[in-house]
Order: structure tokens, then C-alpha cells, then sequence
């Protein structure tokens, strides 16, 4: 398949600066007072409503974590752009939160504005606009899947193959959105997002909207120069991705799905289905981290509510709590060394359990193979 130049790339009506004005859907329009704000700061979009002290461990799919001191979700672009402004506008440090799947929230929360990210629309085109190619269409044969950064990775894949294209099928059984798999450039199966990926579009700042190129996000394993390297990740006034144009083949629909179905069965065969943050620890070179944490005789050891899983060592489980984030009760009796953590039924977990239980695996697999593990998963809040 043939690629899109850097060259090719153009500024724009979609791609350009843009003033404020123009980027807000309010302009014109009354602004909305939002109670839950302290006063001084001034009014945010009426189109958004912002909430005060929202746990954000129902949002994440291991399932621990505080609150955020102001919360707010989106399902526009448009919105996303004047809440991010408006951000900025009032110096209150926002954080982008989409599924909720690679990140460990504090238990302490997160201090400032976070965003759900809920834009989800998803357009097959058989050219990119004009705005943003020389010369629009591209005569290759390749088609292109558009998709907002909110859209769930894997419902971007099923999209794709429906369509008989070619080139997403590995994220079919991938968690998370569009947004982060763009900035921790995804992947799984042999397949990354640096492969089909023409363009990313990001708002730099307040009137600052740019299309990066694969080869301008200057990929590698799992990083981007969009990925901060902060440790941990706190709210404050970063790049926003908002859409990601990917550039793919034609194939017969039933080859293509039938590729999908088999990553889809390998992964409901080796993978755990209680909550967890996908896989935790980053592959060392030359050999897997879930074989090295078995090695160790990690498998199955358990600190408060959190596990490691005894179906796939490289994933830290939360037995206790469902997808919803409702506690399960089995009425077994916790096998945990800890006997203030005992209980009747499963025991709610904690991020600090988390914590533990990564700094006990890297020092545990680094003591016996002198490998040191790195986590792939972001710790984001307050941490001490």
C-alpha cells in the first residue's frame, strides 16, 4: 500500500489555525453559570455541564481510583474544542480521560478538570478532504477510515472489517479509544497504529488545530512525541488529539474477518475477563513479561483486592469488582496474607494495592533474572 507524503499535508479550514471565535459552537450565544465552579472563574460552554468530586474509578476498566475535582464528558468534537479552550481561558489544568483502560488513577484523585472523552463517530471515505491532500483523491486503490478520538479502538476495527478493509483487524480485541492508542501508538498481534495511520489531528492550544503525520509523531514501541514523559500524569495544558485518519486496503470481507475472529479467540483464550488495565508490564527485548512474572511464581499472589491473574501473568486483576464496577460477592473467604484485608465475599481493591503489587513483580523478576519490567500502564493524580 502506497503512503501519504508528509508533504501531502496541508494546512487548512480542518487542519489550520483557528480563531476562537470560529472554533467555539457557543459563539454568539449565552454562556451557562456552572454551580459547582468556585467563583471568580468564569463561565463555562452552556453546551457542557461540569460535576464537582466524581469518582473516577467506575470509569476505568480496572476499576480503582478518587475522585477528579471537576468532571466533565463530551460527545463532540466541537465540545471537546471549547472546553479545552475554555480551560485555558480560566488556567484550569484539564486531563483527557477516554476508556480508561492503561491508566492507574490515584486513590488521592486527580486535581483539576478531566474530560471524558465520549466523541465516537466513525466515516469510511474513499478520499481524504481537499483541504488537507494536494489534489484530493488518491489513486491507489486504499481507502480511508476516519474516526473521532473518543471512538473505542475495537469498534473502529469491527467498523473497518464490515467494510471489507484491511489493516486494523489486530485492534479488534484491543480496550481503549482512538485518542490514546494514537498518543501510546497501540498495537497487538504484530499490527501497531503507526501502520495505517495518514494523519492524526490535534489541538495544539487555543487556536491551534495541526495534522501530524506518522512519520512527524515519530513513533516507536508504544510512545509518541504526544506521550508525556511525566511520571505521574497530571491535569494540565497538553495537546488534545481529535480525530485519526487511517489509510487502508481493500480485501475480501470474509478473509478480513475471519483474520479478526481469530485474534478475537486468541484473546478470550489467554486473556482474563475480570477487570484489569490490559497488559501491565512493557515485553523486554527478546523475551515476554508474562513468562518471566510465571517464572517468579507470581501467578495468582494477591495484596488487597488485586491479583495477579492466573490465567495470563502480565495482567493485575480486581477480582471484586464486575465491568459496571458493582463489588461481586461470592461469599468465599479472602486467601490474602493480610488479615485486616479479610472479609466475607471479594474484597474492593485499591490503586495502592496496584502499586504494591507492580513494585513487587519488578522486584521480585529483576531479583531472580536481573530483567527490570517496565510498566506499560500510566499512573495518573496525585501519587505520593
Amino acid at each position: 500500500m502506497s503512503r501519504l507524503p508528509i508533504s501531502s499535508l496541508v494546512s487548512g479550514p480542518s487542519c489550520g489555525p483557528i480563531s476562537e471565535t470560529a472554533s467555539s459552537s457557543t459563539a454568539g450565544s449565552a454562556f451557562g453559570t456552572i454551580s459547582a465552579l468556585p467563583s471568580g472563574i468564569a463561565a463555562a460552554p452552556s453546551n457542557v455541564s461540569i460535576e464537582q468530586n466524581v469518582s473516577l474509578a467506575p470509569l476505568t476498566t480496572m476499576r480503582v481510583g478518587g475522585p477528579a475535582d471537576y468532571f466533565a464528558r463530551v460527545t463532540t468534537i466541537t465540545d471537546l474544542r471549547d472546553l479545552v479552550s475554555w480551560a485555558h481561558q480560566v488556567s484550569l489544568p484539564y486531563l483527557i480521560l477516554g476508556g480508561g483502560s492503561n491508566v492507574l488513577v490515584s486513590d488521592a484523585g486527580v486535581r483539576g478538570l478531566v474530560i471524558q472523552n465520549r466523541c465516537r463517530q466513525i466515516d469510511v471515505v474513499d478520499q481524504l478532504p481537499k483541504e488537507m491532500v494536494k489534489g484530493g483523491k488518491v489513486e491507489d486503490g486504499s481507502r480511508y477510515l476516519k474516526a473521532e478520538s473518543g471512538a473505542n479502538m475495537a469498534g473502529v476495527a469491527r467498523s473497518s472489517i464490515r467494510h471489507g478493509l484491511t489493516g486494523l483487524e489486530w485492534a479488534v480485541s484491543v480496550p481503549g479509544t482512538i485518542g490514546g492508542a494514537v498518543v501510546n501508538n497501540a498495537g497487538a498481534h504484530g499490527g501497531e497504529i503507526k501502520d495505517n495511520l495518514a494523519y492524526a489531528q490535534v489541538m495544539d492550544g487555543p487556536g491551534q488545530l495541526n495534522c501530524y503525520s506518522a512519520e512527524a509523531l515519530q513513533y516507536s514501541y508504544r510512545h509518541s512525541i504526544l506521550k508525556s514523559s511525566d511520571v505521574p500524569w497530571r491535569a494540565g495544558f497538553g495537546s488534545v488529539v481529535l480525530n485519526a485518519l487511517f489509510q487502508l486496503d481493500q480485501a475480501p470481507a470474509q478473509e478480513v474477518k475471519e483474520r479478526a475472529d481469530g485474534f478475537l479467540h486468541h484473546r478470550r483464550r489467554t486473556q482474563p475477563v475480570e477487570p484489569s488495565l490490559g497488559s501491565m508490564f512493557m515485553n523486554p527485548p527478546d523475551d515476554y513479561a508474562g513468562r518471566l512474572i510465571e517464572a517468579a511464581g507470581l501467578k495468582g499472589t494477591r495484596i488487597g483486592g488485586i491479583e495477579v491473574s492466573q490465567q495470563h501473568a502480565n495482567f493485575i486483576i480486581h477480582p471484586g469488582m464486575s465491568h459496571s464496577g458493582r463489588q461481586i460477592n461470592t461469599n468465599q473467604a479472602n486467601t490474602s496474607q493480610d488479615a485486616t484485608q479479610e472479609a466475607e465475599g471479594e474484597i474492593v481493591g485499591q490503586a495502592k494495592d496496584v502499586m504494591a503489587l507492580i513494585e513487587l513483580i519488578q522486584k521480585r523478576v529483576y531479583s531472580q533474572f536481573g530483567v527490570h519490567l517496565t510498566p506499560e500502564v500510566q499512573l495518573v493524580g496525585e501519587w505520593e
